[in-house]
């Protein structure tokens, strides 16, 4: 089985869509938020619908969710660092370097793995939350990559409109994390496809086509996941009647 990033044909299909949506809802609102990722990747997704059977508002449902759907930067894909990934793939095993500089949820802090990441640069600084701004996002990135190596930090980070983990790389046909946050860098396009090539790759085609959400989001984000991510999915599938008479 090749994967989508590799099929000529689909590589050869325009981004944004023939009809793009005239004139979007405002700016700010969830269905105006929509229909301008539409205009930014509908062309692509809307054929790699009809080649997978995912229909086009599930997968932008995703996109949505995943990146709040932020406009594509050229080279500084969307991104965000998992402190407790970090760990896994390198702090265990320098713990003193990576407790001096970060923590998550039950290691120097509280809640879940994935909760409470802070970060500092310098020992004696405060601890500093990052998520939701992308330029904290990738300061905390780029000084990882000074701990770990590039590799390590970037299969650490999710990537793209749709987050792709780093470690996943190899699920959607890259050698190595650092390829494919390239490929996200320079085009909206590889974020697509890598989207559809994940959802294949880790059998998460059925749920989605299924409008199952929360297993979707079992699937997509891990177990638990889809408590948290499966009603906001639902919510931006919830739109579809509003959504097509956009595309009319």
């Amino acid at each position: 089985m090749g994967f989508y990033k590799d099929d000529a044909t689909l590589k050869a299909v325009s981004l944004a869509p023939n009809k793009p949506i005239k004139a979007p809802p405002p700016a700010g609102t969830t269905l105006g938020s929509i229909a301008r990722s539409y205009n930014a990747v509908g062309g692509l997704v809307d054929r790699l619908s009809t080649v997978t059977g995912i229909e086009t508002l599930a997968a932008l449902a995703v996109w949505m969710v995943e990146s709040g759907g932020r406009p594509f930067t050229q080279g500084k894909p969307v991104l965000r660092f998992e402190n407790h990934v970090f760990w896994d793939r390198w702090g265990c095993d320098h713990p003193k370097t990576f407790d001096a500089h970060f923590v998550f949820g039950g290691h120097g802090a509280d809640g879940k793995r994935w909760e409470g990441h802070k970060w500092r640069e310098k020992i004696g600084q405060p601890y500093a939350v990052f998520h939701g701004a992308q330029q904290k996002e990738y300061d905390v990135y780029h000084f990882a990559r000074t701990l770990s190596g590039v590799e390590l930090a970037a299969q650490s980070a999710s990537w793209g409109g749709t987050q792709v983990m780093g470690f996943n790389c190899g699920l959607i046909g890259y050698a190595s994390a650092f390829d494919m946050v390239n490929a996200f860098a320079r085009d909206l396009s590889w974020q697509v496809l890598g989207f559809f090539d994940f959802c294949r790759s880790a059998g998460l085609v059925d749920e989605i086509r299924a409008h199952d959400w929360i297993a979707f989001g079992n699937g997509y984000n891990g177990a638990g996941g889809g408590v948290v991510y499966g009603p906001k999915l639902k919510a931006i599938y919830d739109l579809k009647k509003q959504f097509d008479a956009l595309l009319r």
